[in-house]
């Protein structure tokens, strides 16, 4: 693509995928959910592949046009400080959370797996995505060695389509992270190794191993996406298609659950969303409102959960049948509701350079 000072579809995605998040978490500890709310949430799962597309194909994007050396120290202190306190906080809002409520068998759970807390976002569910990013940021690194050394096209693409098998085997045959219980390879190991995940240095990189074969096809296409011997072509074919890749995006996230394979639905769904929201910025003037969104959807993500939880809390007591009787108009609601009141915390927190700095590695 061709420099822009700002990419304004960009920030627009990052917005709507911040808000599809919400959607995704918004539910938790409802028991009854309407019919149709699965299609919603189904629809919504696009936001994190388009999180990791965004991520990867900037980065490999200026890796390609810049002399410079790929700033791992700064980009890994950039994603683990915040992780670090935001575990931190978390950890802190639910053990004054379990006391209060008298709930010390919840207390002793949080504490009972130390390998999570500290490296797989155990702290709060949504956490996770800290250290997954963190390892593809050190595979970017890696292969900084491909880019370096010019492979070619063919060689890309070739990489691309091994990793993406790779990434649909071990996803068909149940070897990927498992949530809860942070484990990875448990079929694999059953086989070969039955008390191998007992073992915390084993079961930390097997994990780390299913988060690299994860975001290893999300940077070998942006790799395809950026090479120069396809940059030209790549640029028109998305700037010039806006009304293909829309509908694109559209049918692939409405159909293909159950009709693609997991690894190239994955895939496809965030480099669709990706896609999109590059082509819409060759014509979407530049507009502060979503400017800001977009500089705002990481802390959003940060500081979601602590509303969500919140809201929840708020509507139980209001409304006691709320787990048991609840409709997507009031779904909708809350996570409009949460959506704001993240956005607004997050920009009251960012006036202050310490306190971004720490909480959000700005």
């Amino acid at each position: 693509m061709k420099k822009q000072q700002r990419l304004t579809g960009i920030d627009l995605f990052r917005g709507l995928a911040m808000y599809a998040v919400i959607i995704v978490h918004i539910d938790e500890g409802v028991e009854v959910l309407p019919p149709t709310w699965l299609k919603v949430t189904n629809f919504a799962s696009f936001c994190v592949p388009f999180f990791l597309a965004a991520a990867f194909y900037f980065a490999i994007n200026k890796l390609y046009r810049s002399q410079d050396r790929y700033p791992l120290r700064l980009r890994l202190e950039r994603l683990l400080i915040p992780y670090g306190v935001w575990s931190a906080l978390y950890l802190l809002y639910k053990s004054a959370k379990y006391l209060a409520a008298g709930e010390s068998g919840r207390l002793l759970e949080l504490f009972q797996d130390p390998l999570s807390l500290v490296f797989f976002g155990g702290a709060s569910y949504h956490l996770y995505f800290l250290p997954l990013l963190a390892m593809g940021t050190l595979l970017v690194k890696l292969v900084e060695f491909l880019i370096t050394r010019k492979f070619s096209l063919k060689a890309v693409g070739l990489i691309a389509l091994i990793s993406l098998l790779v990434y649909e085997v071990v996803l068909f045959s149940g070897n990927g992270l498992k949530e809860p219980g942070n484990i990875a390879f448990e079929p694999l190991l059953a086989a070969i190794f039955p008390e191998g995940n007992s073992n915390p240095l084993l079961r930390l990189l097997l994990v780390e191993l299913a988060w690299a074969l994860r975001c290893l096809p999300y940077i070998m296409v942006a790799m395809l996406l950026t090479h120069p011997a396809a940059n030209t072509f790549s640029y028109n074919l998305i700037t010039k298609h806006s009304a293909f890749w829309a509908l694109l995006f559209l049918a692939i996230n409405i159909f293909s659950s159950g009709v693609l394979p997991d690894a190239v639905g994955e895939i496809s769904r965030g480099y669709s969303a990706l896609i999109v929201a590059l082509s819409i910025s060759s014509f979407l003037k530049e507009d502060p409102l979503i400017k800001n969104i977009g500089f705002c959807s990481f802390g959003i993500y940060l500081v979601h959960i602590f509303f969500v939880e919140t809201f929840q809390s708020i509507a139980i007591r209001l409304y006691p049948e709320y787990v048991n009787s609840v409709s997507i108009f009031f779904l909708l609601a809350a996570t409009t509701t949460v959506f704001i009141s993240s956005w607004v915390t997050t920009i009251l927190l960012m006036r202050n350079e310490k306190i971004s700095h720490v909480l959000y590695g700005i």
